[in-house]
């Protein structure tokens, strides 16, 4: 009874997931406490090109002669996190070259998709330095060009605190960048607010005061940039500030549009090729498995509608090398029930029930289900390193998707393709009378669906059959109800 009852849980659960999937696959959009999500499937610079910005690295005005050679990957790190967490830009490609002419050093910066060219160069041509300077009773009106040592440098960037960086509303619906100091810094700014009430408190980036704001109290927690800012100004601010001002000063240097390689027609082909490879899994799995082929088609059906639906909620970019990821890990979806399915079988011509017959077939294919997996689980996770930190960025797409998509082909055949045989055998036990419709001869199923009687427990059981001779069961071959 309470394994019936687990399974009518998890078949209700399986349910809900399966319409949330569906409905977030199929939408375009969703609104989330107010806010609308945009759930379009992004693609990459081969699939609709892009924008490319060549920025030249300069040393900081403080070190002339600084090692550019030795900032040079810091500052990519930092442009990348801007780009994915500034722009929200997934698949960008961030490079560079040094000119053996000038000895100049080059970064070229690839955004598929991007229209706003502006709003990419104010966040990645910015130095994100912010200083919290000392001006006493002086107000300096918001976008003053601040220069350098005209006043005293109270706080920087560095004393922020990261994860404390986030936008939000004030009460007149403008948006704020609330922020918290770290370390030691959050006393000094405690005392030193309590120190100045009443007097201004400045705050610049990259020489320009972007607020202004007179002390009114001790700020010992929390405290907020405001000002006449846009919900994307302050997006782009935050992001400045959360990861903090470039190594290298960057200008630059040049901008073009970068045309697609492939285009639409490698969408439609990609498209056309997965419809095609699914539609025949399908066909042998109904062909070839009959009533289970059916269950694994359903399980099929709500792992492309998870996929989708993680693809989008993560904001994925679609390459054609991702797209072939997603392709691949179809027949990865299969491989788990075809294990689980000819054990069946085989336990099936064995003599068991068939409930007996699910549950110990299960149990037996999944040490190959686990390793198979977690093989391929572990060669994605070292194609995703590889990819990340020695340039070859067009096997992250690839290496992230076929991820992704076995990792849902795991769940669905763990838990959707086990529950759904569960509710087969609960309630339509007869269709083990019909050896057919599992692919096998008609006398290959010798035993019937047996229900326990209310009165007789389990031990009571197994004793009267093994007693009675009809056949030698363990402990597994029984049903649970």
């Amino acid at each position: 009874m309470r394994n019936r009852q687990r399974s009518w849980l998890f078949s209700a659960g399986i349910i809900i997931l399966a319409v949330i999937a569906s409905i977030i696959a199929l939408s375009s959009s969703v609104t989330i406490l107010g806010n609308k999500k945009d759930l379009s499937l992004k693609q990459g610079l081969d699939l609709q090109g892009g924008i490319q910005f060549i920025l030249q690295a300069h040393c900081p005005a403080k070190t002339p002669n600084c090692d550019i050679s030795s900032l040079i990957d810091p500052t990519i790190n930092n442009l990348n996190n801007r780009i994915n967490n500034g722009l929200g830009v997934s698949e960008a490609v961030v490079t560079y070259q040094k000119d053996a002419t000038s000895n100049n050093y080059f970064i070229s910066v690839e955004l598929p998709g991007l229209k706003d060219d502006r709003q990419a160069l104010a966040l990645l041509g910015q130095t994100g330095n912010l200083e919290i300077i000392n001006t006493g009773s002086t107000y300096i009106p918001a976008g003053t060009q601040v220069q350098e040592g005209q006043y005293p440098v109270e706080f920087t960037g560095a004393d922020l605190d990261p994860n404390s960086i986030s936008v939000a509303y004030d009460q007149a619906n403008n948006p704020i960048i609330q922020f918290e100091m770290q370390g030691a810094a959050k006393q000094k700014f405690a005392t030193y607010t309590q120190q100045n009430i009443g007097q201004y408190l400045t705050i610049t980036l990259d020489g320009k005061v972007i607020e202004s704001a007179t002390i009114q109290s001790q700020i010992t927690g929390a405290g907020q940039i405001s000002g006449s800012m846009t919900l994307a100004q302050a997006q782009d601010i935050s992001a400045l500030l959360r990861y903090g001002a470039l190594p290298l000063p960057l200008t630059t240097a040049g901008e073009r549009q970068i045309d697609p390689t492939l285009g639409q027609a490698a969408i439609h082909q990609s498209i056309l090729a997965a419809i095609i490879g699914l539609g025949l899994v399908v066909l042998f799995m109904l062909f070839y498995y009959r009533l289970p082929g059916l269950v694994a088609t359903l399980a099929l059906a709500l792992y492309a509608a998870l996929v989708i639906t993680i693809l989008k909620l993560i904001g994925a970019v679609l390459t054609l090398a991702g797209i072939a990821g997603l392709i691949l890990s179809i027949g990865m979806a299969v491989d788990a029930n075809v294990l689980i399915f000819e054990r069946i079988k085989e336990e099936l011509r064995g003599g068991r029930t068939l409930g007996a017959a699910i549950e110990i077939g299960w149990k037996r294919a999944w040490p190959s289900i686990r390793d198979s997996n977690m093989s391929t689980i572990i060669t994605c996770l070292i194609l995703s390193f590889f990819g990340n930190n020695f340039g070859a960025t067009i096997i992250v797409g690839f290496a992230t998707n076929l991820l992704i998509g076995v990792v849902t082909s795991l769940f669905t055949a763990v838990v959707v393709t086990r529950t759904l045989l569960s509710d087969l055998v609960s309630f339509f036990p007869w269709v083990v009378r019909y050896p057919a419709l599992f692919g096998l001869p008609k006398d290959a199923i010798t035993v019937p669906t047996y229900k326990r009687p209310a009165a007789v427990n389990r031990g009571a059981r197994v004793a009267a059959l093994a007693g009675a001779g009809d056949l030698a069961l363990s402990s597994d071959d029984v049903d649970e109800e």
